[in-house]
């Protein structure tokens, strides 16, 4: 009888440590789930307000561009820096520092009064989002069970959609009623929730104090990369073939030799170079970057063709832009489920072949359809991107070792940012020489010209998402080669 009694209690401890276990670990995920979202809020969220911000500053629409710029560039060149610390120093320890940083930058871009001071502030707000994005990734790994990780995966992907889908709306909302300062304050109680859940709920991760930082290394990674963005956002204004452009890219290309020739070199690298030789990771990685150097035409090439070629209002735009998004949130949950069900290499394959589909169908678009012949294109789409995003960032965590998740988060969020910021460069100047245009930003070509323009770029994506399947074929795939 004792014995039974002996066995009963200590299964109840089992089940009430399992409890408790599974309440620490919702909550936890739910503070990374606030930083992720307020993050994501604050990148959509600038675009609605520069016009605002333009006059209230009283300067130009040039200086009003490093308002997005700065924050880009320093988390560019920071994001795999702040993942590999993260591995030396401790993951929670930087994590939280991030969302302290970005919080108090909040802060200071609400009270700034002069464009420089806001810049500044912007720039500091990067920093914070680096730490916060190359690290939320590799903690919740950490914290999550294997096989619940597509599962958590699928939740932070909903949370990252639906931070950028509610940006504009918020953003407008916010502008209309308190001012564009209020689109920065927003984020100060959501900083502090995300700090308090995460201060208290993450454990600390296993570090190595002895690991010396690697500083030469990552001076010269934030070269690189800081030149790759420089070089690419000035492509549009100044074309290719501008002296400065090619100096910056230059730049770019002997940077990454020389960084990588020393990563090889030194006993205690920023990046251990030798994880690429995996193929899984560096074809996944590749993938990502081509991905989104597809979706983000998505993003900036729509708005141009509704209104100019199709004639929406801009109400309707920003209407039918959001579906995209919302379909998204809609789907992730169910994306990390299916993952988790058929294999994370199998799902992202078809994934991206869907992207390609998707491409070819929106280049046969033409102002003469109805708005469900958009729609139903840019479902294919994103429908495509929900089953490819989870799954990625599923297949590259579960195979990094511990020591280095930290390094392999912030890779795999710079691959999305290089992307998006090859896509929009490369992608918008051929958009705008198809269409006949000067730039981008300055588009004033007839519909016809616009919707040319259009279908060819949405044609030119459709081959490089399906190099991308092919390059993720899952029988090429070798998870240990």
């Amino acid at each position: 009888m004792k014995t039974e009694t002996l066995a009963s209690l200590r299964r109840t401890d089992v089940a009430e440590n399992s409890t408790n276990n599974v309440y620490k670990l919702k909550i936890a995920i739910a503070g990374i789930s606030i930083s992720l979202f307020m993050m994501n809020l604050d990148t959509s969220i600038v675009s609605v307000g520069l016009p605002t911000m333009i006059k209230s500053f009283k300067t130009t629409f040039a200086s009003a561009q490093w308002f997005v710029l700065s924050y880009l560039l320093v988390l560019t060149a920071l994001i795999t820096i702040a993942g590999r610390l993260g591995d030396i120093v401790g993951k929670k320890k930087l994590y939280l520092t991030g969302i302290a940083i970005f919080t108090t930058a909040s802060l200071l871009c609400g009270v700034s009064n002069s464009a420089a001071l806001f810049i500044l502030f912007r720039g500091l707000q990067g920093l914070g989002a680096a730490l916060i994005l190359a690290l939320s990734m590799a903690i919740a790994t950490e914290l999550t069970p294997k096989k619940q990780l597509g599962k958590i995966m699928g939740v932070l992907s909903t949370i990252t959609a639906l931070g950028i889908a509610s940006g504009p709306t918020v953003g407008g909302i916010l502008l209309s009623t308190f001012g564009w300062q209020s689109m920065f304050l927003v984020n100060i109680p959501f900083g502090i929730m995300a700090y308090g859940l995460g201060y208290k709920y993450i454990t600390n991760s296993t570090i190595k104090k002895s690991i010396p930082v690697d500083w030469v290394g990552i001076i010269l990674l934030a070269v690189t990369l800081s030149a790759y963005c420089f070089g690419m956002t000035m492509i549009e204004k100044s074309g290719f073939g501008n002296p400065i452009v090619l100096m910056l890219l230059a730049v770019t290309v002997i940077g990454l030799f020389a960084f990588v020739q020393l990563e090889k070199r030194i006993a205690h690298p920023l990046i251990n170079v030798a994880i690429f030789k995996n193929r899984l990771i560096s074809k996944n990685l590749v993938t990502t970057v081509l991905v989104y150097t597809v979706i983000i035409t998505t993003v900036i090439l729509p708005p141009f063709y509704l209104s100019k070629a199709a004639h929406y209002s801009l109400v309707q735009v920003g209407l039918i832009m959001s579906f995209g998004p919302l379909l998204t949130v809609a789907l992730s949950i169910y994306a990390g489920k299916i993952a988790d069900r058929y294999g994370a290499k199998n799902v992202m394959f078809y994934a991206v072949l869907t992207i390609a589909i998707g491409c070819f169908c929106m280049s046969t678009i033409t102002p003469a359809e109805n708005i469900g012949g958009y729609l139903w294109r840019i479902g294919i789409i994103a429908l495509g991107l929900n089953f490819f995003k989870t799954p990625n960032n599923t297949l590259v965590m579960e195979v990094a070792q511990a020591d280095q998740r930290g390094l392999l988060s912030g890779v795999l969020s710079l691959s999305r940012i290089l992307g998006q910021i090859t896509g929009t460069t490369v992608m918008g100047v051929i958009f705008a020489v198809l269409s006949g245009v000067s730039g981008i930003s300055k588009i004033s070509g007839s519909p016809r010209a616009i919707t040319y323009g259009f279908d060819k770029v949405f044609l030119i994506d459709t081959f490089i998402a399906a190099f991308a399947a092919l390059l993720i074929y899952p029988k090429f795939i070798k998870p240990n080669a």
